[in-house]
């Protein structure tokens, strides 16, 4: 029989990806390294560095490195201040006035940032340019926000793959090509379980969505459309996890994708996912690697 195979699904959200890196340095410290790699976003960009060095270690100590950047600082992401509500008159004022230039740019723009300054950024953190140089296989996923379907790259320019995944609609300039319009892999595939699960014999999902969300403390039009989208999401991301073989699920607190400040208690909530569920997954990867139930499988699959 061929060797049992491991593969990770890693999902989107941001700076909520630093919680990828805790979950790939415990994981790997366990001695649970992955055969194949589907990354979204986030996902995407601590996946491909990982699967060009299988060096944990060096890809935490890569991204504090780019977190004091002037890559980073060009995103301009602490300019995204979310959940903030001034109290006073003249914050109230001023935050009036910010929506209304935000509704204006809205309408007469595709984005804040050009994808150009994301490519600049990816080439700082991740050390090789295509899939082919990668020691570890990979899928990333992106959306064609044309047709709402997922776009799949496992071959060629990693680094604009990974760009294209990576471009939060609204934020980041899309990509056309071949009549796509291109944009995060989240949209359409947030916890990419379908592009690995296909590849392997067990997929072990990591999740970092921003989980159920609180009720809520005021009711307005903004207030309602982004829970919405919230809402929609979160259902995506559970009917997805169904089909994954094991689940992670670091405890994010519902941090938005922006808060890169966070990053040390995010890097630390995937390491204490890991470390609290290790033995049990341990055990069930011994007991799905055993013959016996390989070959009850087997079995099974060829009734």
């Amino acid at each position: 029989m061929n060797k049992f195979s491991i593969g990770f699904a890693l999902g989107g959200g941001g700076a909520r990806g630093a919680a990828h890196i805790g979950v790939l340095q415990a994981l790997h410290a366990s001695g649970i390294i992955p055969d194949y790699i589907a990354g979204t976003s986030a996902g995407a960009i601590i996946g491909a560095m990982y699967s060009a060095t299988r060096d944990p270690d060096w890809v935490e100590s890569r991204f504090r490195e780019f977190l004091e950047s002037e890559e980073f600082a060009q995103l301009g992401t602490d300019r995204i201040i979310p959940g903030r509500d001034p109290n006073s008159a003249f914050g109230q004022a001023a935050k009036f006035i910010k929506n209304q230039m935000v509704v204006i740019m809205a309408l007469n723009s595709k984005s804040i940032i050009r994808r150009e300054k994301v490519e600049t950024a990816m080439r700082f953190l991740i050390p090789v340019e295509t899939f082919e140089e990668l020691q570890i296989p990979m899928t990333v996923v992106a959306t064609d926000f044309h047709t709402g379907k997922p776009v799949e790259y496992s071959s060629g320019d990693l680094i604009e793959a990974i760009s294209i995944s990576s471009s939060i609609p609204g934020f980041v300039t899309p990509t056309t090509d071949n009549g796509q319009l291109l944009l995060d892999g989240g949209t359409s595939r947030p916890i990419p379980v379908y592009s690995v699960k296909n590849k392997v014999d067990y997929t072990i999902a990591v999740d970092i969505s921003r989980g159920e969300p609180e009720p809520m403390q005021k009711v307005n039009i903004l207030e309602l459309m982004t829970r919405s989208e919230r809402i929609t999401s979160q259902h995506l991301c559970n009917a997805i996890l169904t089909n994954a073989d094991y689940i992670i699920r670091p405890e994010v607190e519902g941090l938005h994708w922006s808060q890169f400040e966070r990053f040390d208690e995010l890097y630390e909530a995937g390491i204490e996912a890991v470390e609290n569920q290790v033995q049990g997954l341990l055990s069930e990867l011994d007991e799905r690697n055993s013959w016996q139930f390989r070959l009850k499988q087997w079995f099974g699959n060829h009734k």
